[in-house]
C-alpha cells in the first residue's frame, strides 16, 4: 500500500519521488509517528489517549517558556519531555483510581491541557520562537547529506518499543490485559500498573513529539498539537492495531504512520486543504475499523465451523457405536 501510494504520487510528480525530497518530508509527520508507538500500547490494553495533542501542546509551550526564562534549550526539553509523562502519570491515575473510561477521562484532560497552554502562551504574542541553531538541526538536520536526524531516532525509538512490547515481561502482561483484563487479575497481575504505565508512555511520547515539533517549525504555540490525536489513532489503526485491544504492533503502527504520513505529503503538493485531509483521515479511520470487524467476523466464524466439526468429529464414533 505504501509503494502504491508514492508510485501514484510519483505519477502526478516526479519530484515526489526523489529518496531526497521522501525522507525529508518525514520530518513533518514522525512527531505522529512517536506518539504512535506509545497510544499502541494504551489501544492494546484497550485504552484511548485523547489528550496526545494537548500534551504536546503544553509540552512545548513549558519548554518556550523555561528557555525564555534562561534555562537551557536541551535542559527544557528534558524537563518537557518529564513534563510529559507526569501528565500521562495523571491520566492513568484518574482512570485506574476513578474507575472513569478511558475515553471521558482523557477527553477532559485533553481540554484542561490544551486550554492551560493557549493561556500560558496567550500571555505573549501566541507563539514561542528563536530558538539556538543547535536546537532546530534536531527537526531539520540530515546525517551523510540526505538522512533525517529525526528518522534515525524514531527509528530508534521504534526498535525500542518493538522489542518492550515483543520480548518484555512488560509487553506480554500488556497484551494479557487486553485480551483478557478479568483473567489478567486473577491471575495476580497488577492491571491497574499496567494500565498506568501506558499511560505515562504515551504523554512522554507526546513530550518527546513536542521537542521535535518545536524544531522543525522553529516555534511552539499553545495549538500546536490541535487535532493531532485523531491522526495518530488513526495511524495506529491502520497499522493494524485492533480498536478493541489485545492485538497490535510496533510494526503495524510504524507502517501505519508512513502509510498516513506520505499520503497527507502527497494531498498537500496536489494543495489539497487541511479540511479535506482531515476528510480523507476519518475516511481511513472508518475503513480501518471497518475491516477489523469484518476480519474479526470471518476469523470467529472459522473458530466457530472447526469447533463444530471437531464436535462432530468426537460424536460420529458415539453414533456409530
Amino acid at each position: 500500500m505504501l509503494i502504491v501510494e508514492i508510485v501514484f504520487f510519483g505519477i502526478l510528480s516526479p519530484d515526489f519521488i526523489n529518496l531526497q525530497n521522501l525522507l525529508t518530508s518525514t520530518e513533518n509527520f514522525l512527531p505522529v509517528g512517536f506518539m504512535a508507538l506509545s497510544m499502541t500500547l494504551v489501544i492494546i490494553t484497550g485504552g484511548i489517549d485523547l489528550s496526545v495533542g494537548s500534551m504536546m501542546s503544553l509540552c512545548g509551550v513549558i519548554m518556550g517558556l523555561l528557555w525564555q526564562h534562561g534555562v537551557n534549550i536541551w535542559v527544557a526539553a528534558v524537563l518537557a519531555i518529564f513534563l510529559g509523562a507526569c501528565l500521562g502519570f495523571i491520566n492513568g491515575q484518574i482512570i485506574v483510581r476513578t474507575g472513569i473510561q478511558p475515553l471521558i477521562a482523557t477527553l477532559a484532560t485533553l481540554f484542561i491541557y490544551g486550554s492551560l497552554a493557549l493561556v500560558l502562551v496567550g500571555q505573549g504574542e501566541g507563539s514561542i520562537y528563536g530558538f539556538p541553531q543547535s536546537y532546530l538541526q534536531l527537526g531539520t538536520g540530515v546525517i551523510l547529506k540526505v538522512i533525517p536526524i529525526e528518522l534515525v531516532i524514531y527509528a530508534v525509538v521504534a526498535l525500542l518499543y518493538g522489542f518492550i512490547l515483543r520480548y518484555s515481561s512488560f509487553g506480554r502482561q500488556v497484551y494479557f490485559v487486553g485480551n483478557n483484563e478479568s483473567a489478567a487479575l486473577y491471575s495476580g497481575l497488577s492491571v491497574n500498573r499496567v494500565k498506568a504505565m501506558t499511560y505515562v508512555l504515551s504523554g512522554c511520547m507526546s513530550g518527546v513529539a513536542a521537542v521535535f515539533m518545536g524544531s522543525y517549525f522553529a516555534s511552539v504555540r499553545g495549538d500546536m498539537g490541535s487535532n493531532y490525536e485523531l491522526t495518530v489513532i488513526t495511524a495506529c489503526l491502520v497499522g493494524g492495531v485492533n480498536v478493541f485491544g489485545g492485538s497490535g504492533t510496533i510494526a503495524g503502527a510504524f507502517l501505519g504512520t508512513f502509510l498516513l504520513g506520505i499520503l497527507q505529503q502527497g494531498l498537500n503538493m496536489l494543495n489539497v486543504s487541511s479540511v479535506e485531509q482531515s476528510v480523507v483521515t476519518g475516511v481511513m479511520l472508518i475503513a480501518a475499523v471497518g475491516l477489523q470487524q469484518i476480519s474479526g467476523l470471518f476469523s470467529r466464524n472459522r473458530r466457530r465451523s472447526k469447533a463444530m466439526n471437531q464436535v462432530a468429529m468426537d460424536t460420529a464414533p458415539s453414533a456409530r457405536d
